[in-house]
């Protein structure tokens, strides 16, 4: 069974669907990202505004209270020598005050003659709202050894005291101002004391929530809090003892902890149980620290119930845009079925096929003309491919007879001697190329070759045979290889209009000596035993008559190898680009010692090369000559 095909009204439809609906997609996501991230702006900014006022709010309390204190301090001062009267002065301190809840004046130890304790305390009832006073000190309830006595006492210096349950007074959870009050010498008189309800605290806590999951803290120096949840302590455990319970993992939140209690002022985002937060903190005057704690998944609530509904409303719309335009398109894509079926026709060969006939003055029309045009330029083409393809027959044959030319001016045939061993090979990139070696032994005197025309093609393998044919008629005549390099430069500068050039390795190897005359016109040089050979720089032969060529000479021993090579081996390409290359075709070279013949030498050097190169096409020809003397 054939698949189902799609119309081509369905896959434009589908198409602008798929566009439209990408397009949807982005400004959704532009949308929903740019409205987060105000939204998540705006509620860190109102929570740190929130904050700050809520800071100014508490410390106005607070220094309505440390002023009401000191000026009961005041009057303390003026009335010491009557104790009965430190009783009204309590009472009327609370009566000034709503948020005063107890209001104390403890008397150094002995003040009054026979009154070892003597603190006078009013306090609210907290059922009945009435203020009712009485004395505090006794043995069994002995406030020279409370913090909110203590302190004060020893450092002379009014503060606020750690939150605590008050038993001998009020009967409850509450903090407490102490200012001390000295005579002229700076002796203790006694410590005037307000005590503020924790209550009054966790209802103002309660009233600044942002959102419903929001928390809010008030931490004391020493850890302890209370917040608007169930977990506030005041006693026992704190905040630090409740990290201890967080994995070390949480390090945003153990920072946060550490900013906070350090008396830091700011904003910071953390990271709870896959829940992204943030929490927005600041000290108060006492040295206690406020902090709100929003979760920003309440924040973005409102925001993600109105983007599912625009995301609800933009599918209909798409699905509405999709019926629409698969209507349109069916209609004015109709013709295109006719002119189909025609098109398969003369797909077939049926190229005297008759066309439908469009009325339409549009691009149908123009595509009915094309294929008006088509078909009758494929009868032409038809009629022309033929004579070409004839034509293109006879070019590849003589190609491959010029490639069986060139490839049989090689010497195949290789010296059997017993002073050196040698082999050659070549790997041309086309069906012709430019590459070439040669060696002639004259003598006592082995002469060799290696160059590389310029180009590919028959270009460069006319310039290959001419310069193999000028080597051979040279090294016949037993002249030097500066010398022949030389007649093989002028013979192929004269006349060379097209700037033709070929780059060669010549060498003469005297048998009896071993002393290696060399000249380098422009190639690359060799390596000798592993190293390349010091070679003085000479062009390329073709460029420039009478040239001035060098010629260098080395002694050889035994057993030295000799590798000449075109650039098509050092410059071989892998898929990606990368080269054969220098360092890697010498680090070849040092590992052949286990090979026993020059033959085996040039067959695994060609074998390496592709098999770096895998499957890349070969780029430029490839020849190798290898020599060993024994």
């Amino acid at each position: 069974m054939k698949p189902i095909q799609k119309s081509f009204s369905t896959r434009l439809s589908l198409n602008i669907l798929l566009a439209t609906s990408l397009l949807f997609i982005v400004a959704i996501g532009i949308a929903s990202i740019s409205s987060h991230m105000l939204i998540s702006k705006e509620a860190e900014l109102s929570a740190s505004h929130l904050l700050d006022a809520t800071i100014n709010e508490i410390e106005l309390s607070m220094r309505e209270i440390e002023t009401e204190v000191k000026g009961t301090a005041w009057m303390v001062d003026e009335k010491k020598n009557d104790p009965q009267a430190m009783y009204a002065l309590t009472a009327e301190a609370i009566k000034r005050n709503s948020k005063i809840e107890g209001c104390a004046i403890a008397f150094s130890a002995n003040y009054y003659d026979g009154h070892y304790y003597f603190s006078p305390y009013s306090y609210r009832d907290s059922s009945t709202g009435e203020i009712k006073t009485k004395q505090l000190g006794n043995e069994s309830w002995d406030y020279f050894y409370m913090d909110w006595y203590q302190i004060p006492a020893l450092s002379g210096k009014d503060g606020w005291c750690e939150p605590y349950f008050d038993e001998g007074g009020g009967k409850f959870y509450m903090s407490t101002y102490s200012y001390p009050l000295k005579d002229k010498n700076g002796k203790l008189i006694a410590i005037i004391t307000a005590d503020v309800s924790i209550r009054w605290i966790t209802e103002l806590l309660e009233t600044i929530k942002p959102y419903e999951t929001s928390k809010v803290y008030l931490i004391s120096r020493s850890g302890s809090y209370i917040n608007t949840e169930s977990d506030s302590s005041l006693f026992g455990e704190t905040i630090y003892s409740k990290l201890h319970y967080i994995e070390d993992s949480d390090n945003d939140i153990h920072t946060l902890v550490s900013k906070m209690m350090s008396g830091e002022k700011g904003m910071d985002k953390f990271s709870r149980k896959n829940q992204m937060s943030f929490s927005v903190f600041g000290p108060l005057a006492n040295g206690w620290i406020l902090s709100i704690l929003c979760d920003y998944k309440s924040v973005l609530a409102n925001t993600s119930k109105m983007q599912s509904i625009l995301i609800i409303v933009g599918i209909i719309g798409l699905l509405l845009i999709f019926a629409l335009c698969y209507g349109i398109v069916k209609k004015n894509t109709s013709p295109l079925a006719a002119l189909s079926s025609s098109a398969l026709r003369i797909a077939k060969g049926d190229f005297d096929t008759t066309l439908p006939e469009i009325e339409s003055d549009d691009e149908i029309q123009q595509l009915k003309n094309s294929f008006d045009y088509m078909q009758r330029s494929l009868k032409e083409y038809i009629a022309s491919l033929k004579k070409s393809t004839a034509t293109n027959e006879r070019f590849e044959n003589e190609l491959s007879v010029a490639s069986k030319i060139q490839m049989s001016m090689l010497q195949k045939v290789f010296p059997q001697h017993d002073k050196f061993d040698l082999y050659a090979l070549l790997k041309p990139a086309k069906e012709v190329g430019g590459d070439y070696y040669d060696f002639f032994l004259k003598g006592n005197l082995l002469y060799f070759t290696i160059g590389d025309a310029a180009g590919k093609g028959i270009p460069a393998a006319i310039v290959m045979a001419i310069t193999k044919s000028i080597f051979h008629f040279v090294a016949g005549m037993g002249l030097s290889p500066e010398d022949m390099v030389k007649k093989i430069n002028n013979s192929i500068s004269e006349g060379n209009d097209n700037g033709m050039f070929v780059t060669m390795f010549v060498g003469c190897l005297n048998l009896d000596t071993m002393e290696l005359t060399y000249c380098n016109a422009g190639h690359n040089p060799i390596i000798i035993n592993g190293n390349f050979l010091d070679e003085k720089p000479n062009i390329a032969c073709g460029l420039i008559p009478d040239f001035d060529y060098k010629i260098q000479s080395i002694q050889l021993q035994k057993n030295s190898q000799l590798i000449i090579y075109t650039d098509g081996v050092n410059e071989a390409e892998c898929q990606d680009g990368k080269q054969f290359g220098n360092d890697r075709l010498v680090e070849w070279t040092k590992q052949t010692g286990a090979l026993n013949s020059q033959q085996d030498i040039c067959m695994n050097l060609l074998y390496a090369i592709q098999t770096f190169t895998q499957e890349n096409e070969q780029n430029d020809d490839i020849t190798i000559m290898a020599i060993k003397i024994k």
